[in-house]
């Protein structure tokens, strides 16, 4: 993720900062509106500061700040922080085009509800948690299963393909423990509990991947190769066939004349 990315998202959260600083604060005191004047000035004044008093302790603060945040989740944002969210659509495009889905998924999550490019951000990440999912398959079927999996992970819970991604990510966790099982009997020499583990992956698209054949190709060469031992065994048994030994040619002198 570029740095004027990253200055775009804090640019972001400052200016909301600073909106929620412009409300109103729920500890200044709330005046009643009907409070009449009383006789005497000792009692009207009693009796404002009374009326005062049982509004504010009547209302909670976890009600203040959540009123004061439900009624400011339907207002509609500044033109300033507007133009903020969207440079941030701009910058989600360029990461895209450098096939960054990744980091474009993760940076258009941040725009709120309540903004006008909260619609266009719903439907970019949707396309691009597909394109996600499709470049994940692919890892995985080439044994990356790592990788795919923290693909996986990027894609927002909310998207239509939770469901699938959830599934698949249960099923490839197993693979991938399969494929780091087969590994470690390499590393141990078992070399017949390597071809069992790597059947077990049979009907999968990682059992065709280039790792997964060479694990299976050495295993068979290993376990089908003639041990050294026997081997001699087996020579020493054999007859020994002494090579024929060939009379020497014979050389005809002839006298001249």
């Amino acid at each position: 993720m570029s740095r004027q990315v990253l200055e775009r998202g804090v640019l972001a959260c400052s200016a909301l900062a600073l909106y929620g600083w412009s409300q109103p604060s729920a500890s200044e005191p709330i005046m009643q509106p009907d409070c009449k004047p009383a006789p005497a000035v000792s009692h009207a004044k009693s009796h404002c500061v009374k009326n005062t008093t049982n509004r504010i302790s009547s209302a909670t603060p976890e009600k203040v700040v959540n009123d004061q945040w439900s009624d400011r989740h339907n207002n509609r944002l500044p033109d300033e922080m507007e133009a903020v969210y969207g440079n941030l659509l701009a910058q989600t495009q360029a990461l895209v085009d450098r096939n960054q889905f990744t980091e474009a998924v993760n940076l258009i999550g941040g725009i709120p509800k309540n903004s006008r490019h909260h619609g266009m951000a719903q439907q970019l990440q949707e396309d691009w948690s597909r394109e996600l999912l499709r470049q994940a398959t692919s890892e995985c079927a080439q044994a990356r299963v790592g990788k795919a999996l923290s693909m996986l992970d990027t894609i927002p819970p909310v998207s239509q393909l939770s469901d699938r991604v959830t599934e698949l990510q249960q099923r490839w966790r197993k693979q991938k423990a399969l494929l780091q099982q087969a590994i470690d009997l390499k590393q141990a020499g078992d070399w017949q509990g390597v071809t069992d583990t790597i059947k077990s992956l049979e009907g999968t698209p990682m059992y065709q991947s280039l790792l997964v054949q060479e694990l299976l190709q050495q295993a068979m060469m290993q376990l089908y190769k003639p041990d050294a031992t026997m081997l001699q065994v087996a020579m020493e048994d054999l007859p020994t066939v002494q090579p024929s030994v060939a009379p020497p040619e014979t050389v005809s002198v002839m006298s001249s004349p």
